[in-house]
């Protein structure tokens, strides 16, 4: 009994050794100007996380927040015992209603917080898809089944994103251009797209903002011209063309 007892205590006086050491430590962190001053700028660098908004069978997906870590932080500025906004670490907060666990659900548009649009181009032509694809450029494309099936060694070597109406090996995202079809791949997410078909510039001014997700049939030479001019526009009226990994990530 004695043998337990002498142990017990042992433990304990073990536990608040720790305990007290730790509580030690944690004031004399908390009097160092470096943890001082990152304290002090936690609130200017959080970000609140902002839902997806889900209408009917739609998504627009939303935005993860940020806030400082602040012991990773201290832990790095300590190395050097200098404070750095550069060497601040942050940890991401997540939205509680996200893309992700609502992939039922149909994409209409990325995030409208960002200046982000995104092309998806539909092509059936590989001629006209190299063409494209020579150009340093983040466009996605809709390919058809056939055609990938009659390129898939070349299509495995581009880092595009590719869209199809039912999952395949290569598909990075669904799409679908019937606003009542949902849940056509249950593990990425589906798109809703209304093709644009015939004057570019035109359409595209009249749909154009804020997470945008444009898309064009892309069949001769003369669409790449007039894409070209359309995508100089875009840029020109201060949005960032990027690729749908990008523009619906939150």
């Amino acid at each position: 009994m004695k043998k337990v007892f002498n142990i017990t205590l042992t433990i304990l006086l073990i536990y608040f050794s720790f305990y007290y050491t730790n509580k030690a430590s944690n004031y004399i962190k908390s009097k160092d100007p470096i943890m001082i001053k990152i304290n002090n700028n936690k609130d200017k660098y959080y970000k609140n996380p902002i839902d997806a908004i889900i209408t009917n069978n739609t998504i627009i997906p939303g935005l993860s927040g940020q806030e400082i870590n602040i012991n990773e932080s201290y832990s790095k500025m300590k190395k050097i015992n200098t404070y750095l906004d550069s060497m601040l670490v942050f940890d991401s907060i997540k939205p509680i209603i996200s893309l992700k666990d609502n992939l039922d659900k149909l994409v209409i548009s990325g995030n409208p917080h960002t200046n982000n649009v995104s092309i998806i181009l539909k092509i059936n032509d590989l001629n006209i898809l190299k063409t494209i694809l020579n150009n340093d450029n983040n466009y996605n494309f809709i390919l058809s089944k056939s055609f990938i099936n009659n390129n898939k060694n070349y299509l495995e070597t581009i880092k595009n994103n590719i869209l199809t109406e039912e999952k395949i090996d290569i598909t990075n995202y669904c799409y679908t251009e019937n606003i009542k079809k949902t849940n056509l791949c249950k593990d990425i997410p589906t798109i809703y797209l209304k093709p644009i078909t015939y004057n570019y510039s035109y359409n595209t001014e009249n749909i154009l903002e804020n997470g945008s997700i444009l898309t064009y049939n892309i069949q001769t030479n003369s669409n790449i011209t007039e894409l070209n001019m359309v995508t100089s526009s875009i840029k020109n009226f201060g949005y960032n063309i990027v690729n749908l990994d990008t523009l619906l990530r939150e």
